[in-house]
């Protein structure tokens, strides 16, 4: 309607109440919303909300986001198993959309941080879409369960527990089939984590098709937050699939899609990437040269887990520049924080970084007790058996010293394709 004025027809039938719904949507809202700033705010504010939310129920997404909170905080008070079991499926209050989605938001916040408290907060979104009653669109509850079975595979994924990741995007994906979510920002959602599923599985193609597909998805939805986290996400496939060159290409590129002062983490991100693609082609002065400007960005931006990582390449790259004994305790630093957040096979690839450090310098005993002290902490653990084969490997031969840099890297290789 623009800044044209209501007729005088228009004006009466409003004022008396016999203007239908969608004429008042069509022909004074948009002419209120032209005419007055603060309401072109509120109006704002509401839309934002109904996209965090994600429902399409202007009410429902106003009242539901606000009670979240409170819901979330009487969920986290009920002891694990049994109580909270029964809570999830007898407290009706807790039956809402929008605690849904606030567990789900908290999740993917947490999975870089504490991905075991990630996959808690997925796993009772899963179990809440259960409940959902008739108030809400069966399609879109379905769509919903979806993207909560995504939202849990990723965290399963950060844990290294790719077989119940890939069921669980297994079952995200029959449940996209049977909603009303194809071709949405919700399937581009579950699209770019499954591609960080099949990148860390070593199938590298399947995750450069789904991450393509995302991108396409996203632009159609002219959401470039979602644009600029599917290009991080190709460069780390490329670096992963030993394209470093590809890599570092696409990172070194200006992103005009991600803007610094909107999305600083996005924009730490991608500088991180690009750090790491540097140390891992070999070019470690050009690393060290971008190593301050990553750790000012990290300042305002990294959580905790994405120090640590960090902290990681900081080691490296003072190896890189030889100068092993900072290198050491960077290594020894991460491998144990690393074992602290139940990270086991991120711990043993930094354990390989370890111990071809150690072998360099001839520490032979020092090299034979930290392979005996890994598999020591892998053993009660729960992981695959293909993984504690390579380990094992890994100790024989450190126990007869023929332990190299290069055996290292493909011991290192073997732990990821394992991981799949």
């Amino acid at each position: 309607m623009g800044d044209r004025h209501l007729s005088l027809e228009t004006m009466a039938r409003w004022l008396t109440g016999r203007l239908e719904h969608d004429e008042v949507l069509r022909e004074v809202v948009p002419h209120h919303l032209q005419q007055c700033p603060g309401c072109r705010e509120v109006y704002a504010e509401l839309q934002k909300l109904k996209e965090e939310v994600g429902h399409w129920d202007e009410e429902v997404v106003l009242l539901e986001s606000r009670e979240a909170p409170e819901l979330a905080v009487r969920l986290e008070g009920t002891p694990d198993g049994g109580d909270r079991d029964d809570q999830l499926e007898g407290d009706d209050t807790l039956h809402t959309w929008g605690l849904c989605q606030l567990l789900l938001q908290r999740s993917l916040a947490a999975v870089r941080q504490d991905p075991g408290a990630a996959f808690e907060l997925a796993d009772n979104a899963v179990r809440l879409t259960a409940h959902l009653g008739p108030a809400y669109d069966p399609q879109w509850v379905i769509g919903l369960r979806a993207r909560a079975l995504a939202v849990r595979g990723n965290a399963r994924r950060v844990l290294a527990e790719l077989r119940g990741a890939d069921a669980d995007f297994r079952k995200a994906r029959a449940c996209l089939s049977r909603s009303a979510m194809e071709g949405s920002r919700i399937e581009a959602e579950i699209l770019d984590l499954e591609s960080s599923l099949r990148r860390d599985q070593r199938r590298f193609e399947e995750a450069l098709q789904k991450a393509d597909r995302a991108l396409d998805l996203y632009r159609e939805n002219r959401d470039d937050h979602g644009v600029g986290k599917v290009f991080l996400q190709k460069a780390k496939i490329l670096e992963e699939s030993n394209d470093l060159a590809g890599a570092v290409e696409l990172l070194r590129r200006p992103f005009d899609w991600i803007d610094p002062e909107r999305e600083p983490q996005l924009h730490a991100s991608a500088r991180y990437n690009l750090l790491c693609g540097l140390i891992h082609s070999g070019r470690h002065p050009e690393a060290n040269e971008l190593l301050g400007e990553v750790r000012e960005l990290f300042r305002g931006t990294a959580q905790p887990l994405d120090r640590v990582r960090l902290r990681w390449a900081e080691g490296n790259i003072a190896w890189g520049l030889d100068r092993p004994a900072e290198a050491e305790a960077a290594f020894r630093e991460v491998h144990r924080q690393f074992l602290d957040l139940k990270m086991d096979l991120n711990a043993a690839l930094v354990a390989l970084d370890l111990a071809v450090l150690l072998s360099e310098q001839g520490r032979t005993q020092e090299l034979k007790a930290l392979a005996l002290d890994l598999l020591a902490v892998f053993e009660p653990r729960e992981i695959h058996r293909e993984s504690t084969a390579v380990l094992i490997l890994f100790q024989r031969a450190c126990e007869e010293e023929r332990l190299t840099a290069e055996l290292a890297r493909q011991f290192a290789l073997l732990l990821r394709k394992e991981r799949g």
